[in-house]
């Protein structure tokens, strides 16, 4: 008999014969329910019947979650910018094919297919370009392996996973994560059966390749106007998220316990906000703010914004939104006034079809 603590868990992914480790921050969990139905009996009488019974109907899908920091860098193979997180992203962005040579994952589903990765020797880039689809892959698979030293490992295998939804946080004094969510199809347990990692070229040990946000920035050129307005402004925090609102079916047969079948994506969404101190310099926060609050006529405003958290060296992420919304920015009344600007990846030109909302640039050091 062993107990296990959360400190020693050890996390892979798997795409067929591809594996991960994943390192993970504390908070990480996973579970299942399962939905059940009630029957009451209550009849009066000289000896009164007054049961309940309950019955299974169906498993709900697996919902698991989980933080990482986010850690580009340069490979030994081929020098190229990979991140130790990215098959999380590809799974995100609809994946289902992973090239180890390249380090390219793609879209092979779609005719033609299509690249979802751009690995080159200082920048990999993740788009949005095979995520119209109705249905996330299946085959993507996560190990949750708490192996104790001198105990039994305890392991769980969360099947057909899905990534639901990726949320970046970072502020000044921080270092930049990912909030991680998303669905399984089924959970097993699979303590027999422990998996290391086949990309062993990613180095989870490295310790020079975590974005420190002291340095974030973000550049906005309005292109809705004539001439374009350029604004500079450095960043004292933010958060970015991408949902894929992924819903499941399930059968509702009698007389069995129904599981999950397959998932359905929902909206895309892309939104967040970024916090700055009210700086009054022409092409600053202020400017930002005077000419967004004065403008009584625009419905929907187009910013070509660029957020690079950790700065525009290395290591870096850059999240580029070219035809970004803005929202009028909050001004907060402290010490320092600062402003809160929100803002909403859209498709360019209103074009529903596009998938060009934004583009994850990670730049490896």
């Amino acid at each position: 008999m062993a107990l296990q603590f959360t400190r020693d868990v050890r996390v892979v992914m798997e795409k067929a014969s591809d594996r991960w480790e994943i390192p993970v921050l504390d908070g990480f969990s996973f579970s299942q329910a399962v939905n059940s139905s009630e029957i009451t009996v209550n009849e009066a009488g000289t000896t009164s019947r007054r049961a309940r019974l309950l019955f299974n109907d169906a498993l709900a899908p697996v919902e698991w979650s989980m933080s990482t920091y986010v850690r580009p860098e340069i490979v030994a193979t081929g020098s190229l910018c990979r991140s130790i997180e990215e098959p999380l992203w590809a799974a995100l962005l609809g994946a289902d094919t992973f090239t180890t040579a390249t380090g390219v994952f793609s879209n092979g589903s779609l005719s033609p297919a299509v690249a979802i990765s751009a690995p080159t020797t200082t920048t990999n880039a993740f788009n949005l370009n095979g995520s119209n689809i109705s249905s996330m892959t299946n085959g993507w698979n996560l190990y949750f392996q708490f192996e104790p030293t001198g105990g039994t490992a305890q392991v769980y295998k969360l099947n057909d996973v899905v990534v639901n939804s990726a949320t970046i946080d970072f502020d000044i004094d921080g270092i930049a994560t990912i909030q991680w969510s998303g669905f399984a199809r089924t959970i097993s347990d699979n303590t027999n059966t422990t998996v290391a990692a086949s990309e062993v070229e990613l180095d989870v040990l490295a310790t020079d390749n975590f974005i420190r946000n002291r340095i974030s920035t973000m550049d906005l050129v309005r292109s809705d106007a004539s001439p374009d307005v350029t604004y500079n402004v450095v960043l004292t925090g933010g958060s970015i998220a991408i949902e894929n609102n992924i819903t499941y079916l399930t059968p509702e047969e009698l007389g069995r316990v129904n599981q999950p079948i397959a998932n359905i994506t929902g909206t895309r969404s892309i939104s967040g906000n970024v916090t700055c101190y009210l700086d009054t310099g022409a092409t600053k926060s202020g400017a930002l703010f005077t000419d967004l609050v004065g403008d009584v006529t625009t419905v929907r405003n187009s910013f070509d914004m660029a957020i690079n958290v950790g700065g525009v060296g290395a290591p870096s992420l850059t999240f580029d939104l070219p035809t970004a919304h803005l929202e009028i920015p909050v001004v907060n009344v402290e010490d320092l006034l600062t402003l809160d600007v929100a803002f909403h990846g859209q498709v360019n030109a209103g074009n529903v079809d596009n998938t060009d909302e934004a583009t994850i640039i990670y730049k490896g050091a």
